[in-house]
């Protein structure tokens, strides 16, 4: 509880501060894009010089995309809640990342919870935090290795896990995950697991890690029943 304690204090703090960087920033980079984007045409002929305005376009959308991120963070939405049928969204979350399982030789699977498991939640938002999940998972993970999603419902809380044999992780990195910015990826912008936590906050809801360099990585989202 102190440790979820002082992780909030450090994720309300570092939200002020983002909310007032990234409209500074995102005002710019409109500008940036605006220029690439014409000397993209002038340069209409010359492969190198369209080649260098496609690259230049590329890197302000993929900082636009770190900024939306920053924002979501920084100004989360209100969960809105709805009774979900949990076999439902795990079915159609998965349809969203089998042909990217498939593509990197990954077996997917899932282990369904009861018929008519109920989720009180909001949509849109747990399907965010299980494709988030998904997502890492994939990338810790080599080919001809396994990813699951599962849930069950246990008394008063309900249980979604995503589970991988992928590289794991030492006690270290698995205290700083969820803190913003902390990545391991080399093309991560260290928002997506801040993102979840505070999505899994939001809905009174908790998270646990369990991992070991070279044995894969469980994250379990426990949600109370309502």
């Amino acid at each position: 509880m102190e440790q979820q304690l002082e992780r909030s204090r450090r994720h309300a703090a570092l939200g002020q501060m983002a909310t007032g960087i990234a409209h500074e920033i995102r005002n710019p980079l409109g500008t940036l894009k605006g220029f690439a984007q014409f000397f993209a045409r002038i340069g209409k002929g010359d492969p190198a010089a369209e080649e260098y305005a496609d690259l230049m376009v590329g890197e302000v959308d993929r900082l636009n995309r770190t900024i939306s991120a920053l924002l979501q963070y920084a100004k989360p939405r209100e969960p809105e809640f709805k009774e979900l049928d949990l076999r439902g969204l795990m079915e159609r979350t998965g349809r969203f990342v089998e042909g990217d399982m498939a593509d990197h030789d990954i077996r997917f699977f899932m282990e369904m919870p009861a018929e008519g498991t109920i989720l009180h939640a909001d949509p849109d938002q747990i399907t965010q935090v299980l494709l988030n999940l998904l997502q890492n998972a994939l990338s810790s993970t080599e080919p001809e290795g396994e990813i699951c999603l599962g849930a069950r419902k246990a008394e008063d809380e309900v249980r979604l896990w995503v589970k991988d044999t992928g590289v794991g992780m030492d006690e270290e990195q698995a205290q700083r995950i969820f803190d913003p910015f902390f990545t391991t990826r080399k093309t991560g912008t260290g928002l997506g697991l801040a993102v979840v936590h505070q999505i899994v906050e939001q809905h009174r809801g908790r998270i646990e890690v369990a991992s070991a360099p070279g044995q894969g990585t469980t994250m379990t989202l426990i949600f109370p029943v309502r």
